[in-house]
């Protein structure tokens, strides 16, 4: 019920009182399970990171890893049809995080999504490591990265209003997949029985 109100009023409009409400249960229940805004926020923003994630193509050991990758990052990205909502919702909770009157609820509640999206995607690099796929660097340092990028790719999406946009967002993730992965014959011997020279990376 909290993640709806959060989706369809916003977080401005996300309170103990308004969730009660909405369930139909008196606050002072709803408190006995969140006594403070702040796990309230909490709890939205783990659930909703569990909600989105699928761990569906991760584990389907009958794609080449890369695509397994590339489509478990691809639910980060929004959808053509929810983009304009997914967006909106992003970027109202950092400015209510981060901005003139920052609200210390909403920010808890970015940190805790932020924490899920890299415990997540940590897990994702663990699995493909230990189905023989060597990632390019630790999987905490590329979850790391990840997240950067796709809040990058987010900021993109929202400036430019244009179709293509997230074409090339998702090209860039893409392109990260690939590039977070070893090569599958990149560390196989060479002729002279000896590993290849290490390849240089940015």
């Amino acid at each position: 019920m909290a993640t709806r109100l959060a989706r369809t009023e916003g977080l401005r409009g996300l309170s103990v009182r308004s969730v009660a409400a909405a369930a139909g249960i008196g606050a002072t229940t709803l408190r006995a399970y969140f006594p403070s805004q702040a796990l309230l926020y909490r709890a939205v923003a783990e659930r909703a990171i569990s909600q989105v994630l699928s761990e569906e193509w991760i584990r389907d050991v009958s794609l080449a890893p890369v695509d397994r990758l590339y489509a478990s990052l691809r639910q980060f990205l929004p959808t053509t049809a929810d983009r304009h909502s997914a967006l909106t919702i992003w970027f109202e909770r950092l400015t209510l995080a981060l901005g003139s009157d920052a609200n210390e609820e909403v920010l808890e509640m970015v940190r805790s999504g932020h924490d899920e999206s890299v415990v997540t995607v940590t897990r994702w690099f663990t699995l493909l490591a230990a189905d023989g796929s060597a990632p390019r660097d630790t999987p905490e340092v590329l979850a790391d990265r990840f997240v950067a990028l796709v809040d990058g790719l987010h900021l993109s999406l929202l400036l430019d209003k244009g179709e293509e946009v997230l074409d090339r967002a998702e090209a860039t993730l893409r392109w990260f997949a690939e590039q977070s992965l070893t090569a599958p014959d990149e560390n196989a011997p060479g002729e002279d029985g000896q590993p290849p020279a290490q390849t240089l990376r940015q």
